[in-house]
């Protein structure tokens, strides 16, 4: 009787262990059937920006359009000074996708804006949020839809 009890936990153990293992081989090749997170794309007409070293702020929007399974074309436009109207394309290179969550990293050369801006941040459908750094200025990309 003993031995059967034994057999039995070790039986429900592996049971687990099979499920457990299956399930991580769904999430995997899930992942790399190319099934990506939420639809970032298209507009993101309520935002703003932040700089935390000089405590300037604006207006932001962007137009976010799929290149391919791991880059984004995003077309930011906003307003400096209140007034001065500014525009610019980056790509967002996609880091990694868990739970709905898109992941990038992205940087292009701004010489009128002091150089070069990289950035790092995450998008769902229906939130953007992005940290920038230059050699001038640092600071926050917000955006709803």
């Amino acid at each position: 009787m003993h031995g059967s009890f034994v057999s039995r936990r070790l039986f429900g153990r592996c049971v687990l262990i099979a499920v457990v293992g299956a399930a991580g081989l769904l999430a995997t090749s899930s992942a790399e059937a190319g099934q990506c997170g939420p639809d970032i794309t298209g507009c993101w007409p309520c935002g703003s920006w932040t700089s935390h070293c000089t405590g300037h702020q604006g207006k932001l929007r962007a137009t976010i359009t799929c290149c391919d399974g791991s880059h984004y074309k995003c077309t930011f436009s906003g307003t400096f000074f209140k007034v001065i109207p500014f525009r610019y394309t980056v790509t967002l290179c996609v880091t990694r996708v868990d739970n709905g969550v898109v992941y990038f990293t992205a940087s292009r050369n701004i010489p009128l804006f002091g150089g070069t801006y990289s950035m790092n941040g995450y998008a769902t459908a229906c939130k953007f949020h992005a940290n920038y750094c230059s050699p001038k200025d640092r600071g926050t990309f917000s955006m709803s839809r």
